[in-house]
């Protein structure tokens, strides 16, 4: 009678055995590998964005035309988020957050803007009108790249249903004309 735990089956059980861990660790770890940035969005020096705040009469949106200089390793669309907290330049436009409040991190997986708000979104206590104005602020002003076609919003890294009034369940998209 052949025995049945031999060297041979042992050792190939252990090969086996690790390539399917390894298998395994590959495809759970697809979420951590670089990104390949659209070129467009890795252009350096002067750039002319467009950024919307809320009207100071808290009615809607309006667009501020910007140019700000974009240094060599620096990613576009943070920076265009860096400069929305920022505040605005112009007269009849209020800002979306107060001040000294940190700009969000914002991600580019295939054409989806996630941006990952700090947790002093979560205790802005904005109303429905300041609410909207913050989400659709930061929508818009993405959206106005080519490379995203829709954004969504995670507090904290987590997935959130809203900041007390409007869904962050769904991903925010561009309007077709």
């Amino acid at each position: 009678m052949r025995r049945i735990l031999s060297f041979t089956n042992l050792l190939g059980l252990v090969v086996l055995i690790l390539g399917g861990w390894a298998l395994w660790s590959l495809q759970s770890d697809s979420g951590s590998r670089s990104l390949n940035l659209p070129s467009d969005l890795e252009n350096r020096g002067p750039r002319n964005i467009k950024l919307y705040f809320a009207k100071d009469t808290e009615d809607g949106l309006v667009v501020e035309e910007r140019t700000v200089q974009i240094a060599e390793g620096e990613y576009v669309l943070g920076r265009v988020l860096e400069e929305l907290v920022r505040g605005p330049q112009m007269q009849g436009a209020a800002p979306l957050v107060p001040a000294g409040t940190p700009a969000p991190t914002v991600f580019l997986r295939d054409s989806t803007a996630l941006v990952d708000l700090p947790a002093a979104y979560g205790r802005l206590n904005y109303g429905t009108a300041g609410e909207l104005a913050l989400i659709y602020g930061i929508t818009n002003t993405l959206l106005e790249f080519k490379e995203v076609q829709q954004v969504k919003f995670l507090l904290e890294g987590k997935e959130v249903e809203s900041l007390g009034h409007l869904s962050l369940l769904d991903p925010f998209k561009r309007q077709k004309p």
